[in-house]
Order: structure tokens, then sequence, then C-alpha cells
């Protein structure tokens, strides 16, 4: 049996069924971990301004709201209040629909919000692994497949799989239409895209890469029309805004309004020249402030952040280049239109603002990655107790309320 077909027979058996619950496993002993972390001292920390004893929101009582509250922080607040009240104003409309929408709809079974929101993340997460493992069994050998979950599953930001924030539904979405591009079903992979675009603005990167799976010079016209779903989805929420807020370009100009976002007028470039402008700068600021710890200030925090977040773009780029080699022009295709997404919308004192938890949705680079490690195991045991390790130590630093996502 071929490597396609064998993908094909598999929908939640075999690997399929190891990739997700070696995704869920990994998420839940780290999210039970660092629950456990916050159990040891219930206390108030005064250095995040965090009062533990008193969850943000409600699950069944005290034990299990400090469970389901352990990363429930940040953005989750504006996805539950959507989820209970709706789009109340335009600084909510930057966060798209399908997520909270499902939230809403599961809590009626959980009744609890938070709960509902952090079953979804991590269910959905499981299912982007099986999409991941099946699009890597199609262009990878069998060891970097699973190698490509493994390093999803400990990616030190994916704490956010247990939490209520949409990276794991946008995930399975973006994941399984490009899994369906690849089988060549085109209304399939439209309607899984379109999906994904509702849940993040971000699955738009989608679209190019599905027209590199989908083109047909016979049939071109009848496999790339369903793609006029994607940007359909962007319309059909722009709609509903202009009736709920009056404004059907709220969702775009809230961006800028109240997040802080720009649009270079150099585009994806622009982005690209600030990040590298103030990457730099915050390297000479950790350099110039060496050896004064006792004297950090907010500027050195974010100079730091800056320089880190730069090193992590350098290295999406090299592998979004491997991605291209290896896996073929329509996994370049998405990881160049992912990034330069989010270059075209940097915030002037952080350009790369929210990167490591990005990353997530670009799938193709723990492939082209997972690629470059399955020959050296040296490497491949470093990328993984590196992931492990700086993955802990985020989970518990972002459970206190310390700003990591």
């Amino acid at each position: 049996m071929s490597r396609s077909s064998s993908a094909r027979a598999d929908p939640l058996t075999g690997p399929g069924a190891r990739a997700f619950w070696t995704l869920v496993g990994i998420r839940v002993a780290v999210w039970v971990g660092t629950a456990l972390t916050l159990l040891w001292d219930r206390s108030p920390v005064a250095a995040t301004d965090r009062d533990l004893t008193l969850p943000r929101f409600q699950a069944y009582g005290s034990h299990s709201d400090l469970l389901f509250n352990t990363f429930t922080l940040w953005d989750s607040g504006w996805y539950l209040e959507i989820a209970e009240g709706g789009y109340r104003g335009e600084q909510a409309a930057a966060f798209f629909p399908l997520y909270p929408l499902l939230v809403h709809a599961l809590a009626w079974v959980t009744r609890s919000t938070v709960v509902a929101g952090v079953l979804i993340s991590l269910v959905a997460a499981g299912f982007a692994a099986v999409a991941v493992q099946r699009i890597a069994a199609e262009l990878l050998p069998a060891r970097a497949a699973r190698d490509s979950v493994l390093y999803l599953a400990l990616w030190p930001v994916a704490f956010v799989f247990t939490s209520v924030y949409s990276e794991g539904l946008f995930l399975a979405f973006a994941a399984w239409a490009f899994w369906a591009g690849l089988q060549r079903r085109p209304w399939l992979a439209a309607v899984l895209g379109a999906l994904a675009v509702d849940t993040r603005l971000i699955g738009l990167a989608l679209l190019p890469a599905l027209v590199v799976l989908l083109w047909s010079r016979e049939r071109r016209v009848l496999l790339l029309a369903p793609l006029l779903l994607l940007p359909a989805a962007v319309g059909a929420y722009a709609w509903y805004l202009e009736h709920r807020l009056g404004d059907w370009r709220a969702f775009y100009e809230s961006q800028g309004a109240f997040w802080l976002h720009h649009r270079p007028a150099a585009g994806p470039l622009g982005g690209l020249w600030e990040a590298i402008a103030q990457g730099f700068h915050g390297v000479a600021q950790v350099v110039l402030h060496l050896g004064r710890a006792s004297q950090v200030s907010a500027a050195d925090e974010i100079g730091t952040r800056n320089a880190l977040h730069l090193v992590l773009l350098v290295a999406a780029l090299w592998l979004t280049w491997v991605a291209w080699r290896r896996l073929g022009p329509a996994a370049g295709v998405y990881s160049v239109a992912y990034l330069a997404i989010i270059l075209s919308a940097p915030v002037s004192y952080f350009p790369l603002v929210s990167l490591p938890r990005f990353v997530l949705g670009d799938f193709p680079l723990f492939l082209a990655l997972a690629s470059l490690t399955e020959r050296r195991p040296t490497a491949r045991q470093a990328v993984l107790m590196g992931f492990a390790a700086v993955g802990g130590a985020a989970a518990i630093a972002f459970s206190r309320n310390v700003w990591i996502a």
C-alpha cells in the first residue's frame, strides 16, 4: 500500500489515533502539572497581580475552577465575553466569530463557557495533529511524520491548546483544508478553508496554497471556483458586523484603533524592516544592560522580547525555505503567505507581537523541522528537550499572568 493510500484509509485509527493521543496526552500532562504548581501556592502573586484564589471564570467548583482557569488569561477573556454576550463593541470585532460561536453552543451541554472553550481547543488540536500526521505521511518518511506531531505538541506556547484560545480550532481547519487540497478535493478544501478564515483572518494564507494544490490546466475553473468561499467568509463576517455594530470594517479598523497594529506602506517588507530594526535595537538594549538585573526596566523587557522574536522570525523564514524545497511549493507558499500577513500588521514598539503563538498555525514549519532532524538523532533530542524545557517554564509563567503568547 502506498503512503498516500495508507493515509486515506486511516481516519482516526493507527497513526491517526497515535497522533491525536500524543498531542492530547502531552498537553493534558503540561496542563495538569501547571495547575498543580498553582495549587501549591494559591496566594496572590504580587509580582504578576493575579489572585489565584479568585478564578476569572466558573467551572464546577474550586478545584475545577482552578484547573480550567490555569491558562484562561489575556485574550481568553475576549472570547468568553463574546461567547456569553455576543459582540458588544468594535474592540471585540478583532476576534473572528466561529470559535466563540462553538463555545457558546457547547456551553449548553457543559453549563460552563470556560469548560466548553478549553474542551474545544484541546479536541480540535488533537484532530489538527491527525491532519498534520496525514500531510506529513504524504510528503515525508514515517519517522519524520511522527516527529512533526511531536514537535507541534511540545512547541513551548502550545499551552494555548488547553486554554480559551482559537489556535487549536484554526489549526484543525487549516491543516485539514491543506490535506483536502493534497487529495484534490476542492469543495472539501474550500469549506474547511472558509471555516479556518472565520476562525482567524490569517486563514486567507490558505488561498494561494490551495490554488497551487488544485491547479489544473484542463479543469481550472471547476477546481478553483470553490475557493471563492474563503474571501466570502470574510464578507459574511463583515456583513454581520454591519448589522450588529453598524460598521462592516470593524474587524479591520479595530486592529489599529484598539490593538495598536498599523499597515506599513511597504506591506510585509515594511513589517520585516521594522522587526529587524527593533530586534537589533533590542540586542543593543540587552548588551548595554547586562549585569544590571536589579535595574531592569520595561524598555529592557521589550528590547529582550524584540530580540528573541527576531531570532524566531529568522528561524521561521529559514524553515519556510526548507518547506518549499523539501515539501513542495504549496507548503512553501502557505508559509510565505502566513508570515507575510503577520508582517503586514506590526505593532510599532513590538512588531512581532504574539509570533510564538502564531507559529502554531504555520504547520509546514514543524514538518520542515522534522525533515531536518530525521537522520540527526542528536539534533532531534536537543529540539525535543529544548521545547519541553522552555515549554514548561513558559506554561508556569503564563499561568501566573506573565505575558508569553
